[in-house]
């Protein structure tokens, strides 16, 4: 590839621009040779093909790779070009290939404002050569010629498709961090609020299908804001983990847990009843209580609770969560009344199975 991506500007890669040249290079060799040109026009194609790639290199190195660079080399690299196009004598083959890699390496690679700026250093380039030389057009072209131009196509197209697959790799790659992103809060380990969405819609649907009870419930840290302002944030980020651990372990590993936002947390239960919800509840509540923060052992965490049943009336996930906010809201500052503590029965493979295969919003949309 002529071109990569480095930090917030595009540059040239090294090795990228000496294969520009060098397919550049093989198909004007071709015309020279029949034309049997003179070993100082020979020298002024390969001493470029030698030695720009080299000063490019320095100049990036010593300038960072700034736009005014970028400017530059692909001024010059036109400009290279040009002059190659006039020490050919303007061969139709041989110019029209070295031209049309130019311009697709900028403009593919970089962008239109780099793709014109080539051509302008390459009419500048082919007309102060020509001048100097001459404006004659070769028309004929001999089998030198064509096999040049022939081997500086596939030189230019193989490294191209190379890069291509790199490029489509990282792209890949790139997508499935996005992927891991967007399910997952990176400072819990719990599902994001989108894709957690995606589940409780799934389970909304298979609840209601299944006439199965489902709850869902909301935990809040109190008085999380005076936390942050009287402690600090590294602090309130401290808290956020010490109650994500909580849930981590009151919590079955089949209930689908999310960061609910930036203090609050959310778990999807089914196959329970109330009794086994509320006695999750207590768990987190008397936990938090008793969790104390390493470098802020003064802290007392100290959460809100509020559980939702999913209901006949409920009509979306949206009506589910509304009813758990809700019930969060009467429960801020009021005591919990624990009760005693049984085994919690985890998720049978089977209906975590099933629950996966019930389609997801955008399918249920689609049909």
């Amino acid at each position: 590839m002529v071109h990569i991506k480095m930090d917030s500007t595009q540059q040239r890669s090294d090795w990228g621009r000496i294969v520009f040249l060098a397919s550049c290079a093989l198909a004007a060799a071709g015309a020279l040779w029949q034309r049997n040109a003179s070993w100082p026009v020979g020298l002024a194609v390969a001493l470029p093909l030698l030695a720009w790639p080299l000063l490019a290199r320095w100049r990036t190195r010593r300038t960072g790779g700034s736009d005014v660079n970028d400017v530059i080399l692909s001024f010059v690299d036109g400009l290279v070009i040009g002059v190659w196009v006039a020490l050919v004598h303007f061969h139709l083959l041989t110019s029209a290939i070295m031209l049309m890699v130019l311009v697709h390496c900028t403009y593919a690679m970089q962008s239109v404002r780099h793709a014109m700026l080539a051509v302008v250093g390459a009419i500048a380039g082919l007309a102060v050569t020509g001048l100097l030389t001459s404006f004659e057009v070769q028309h004929h072209t001999s089998t030198y010629t064509i096999v040049g131009s022939l081997l500086a196509v596939a030189l230019y197209l193989a490294m191209q498709g190379i890069a291509t697959g790199h490029l489509l790799r990282s792209l890949a790659h790139k997508e499935q961090m996005l992927m891991v992103m967007r399910r997952v809060d990176a400072m819990t380990g719990f599902f994001g609020r989108m894709y957690w969405q995606d589940l409780a819609t799934r389970l909304f649907a298979y609840a209601k299908q299944k006439d199965i009870p489902a709850f869902l419930i909301v935990v809040d840290v109190d008085n999380f804001r005076e936390l942050n302002s009287r402690h600090g944030e590294t602090a309130g980020d401290e808290v956020i983990i010490a109650v994500a651990n909580t849930l981590r372990t009151c919590v079955r590993p089949g209930d689908a847990t999310c960061r609910f936002g930036g203090d609050s947390f959310a778990v999807l239960l089914s196959g329970v009843n109330l009794d086994i919800a509320n006695q999750i509840a207590d768990r987190i509540h008397s936990q938090a209580l008793n969790r104390r923060l390493r470098d802020w052992p003064d802290v007392q965490i100290s959460v809100s609770i509020g559980i939702a049943s999913l209901a006949k009336y409920h009509q979306s996930v949206d009506d589910w969560i509304v009813q758990a906010e809700a019930a969060l809201e009467q429960a801020r500052g009021a005591p919990r009344m624990y009760g005693s503590y049984a085994e919690l029965e985890p998720i049978s493979a089977a209906h975590l199975a099933e629950l996966a295969s019930m389609p997801g919003p955008g399918a249920a949309a689609g049909a």
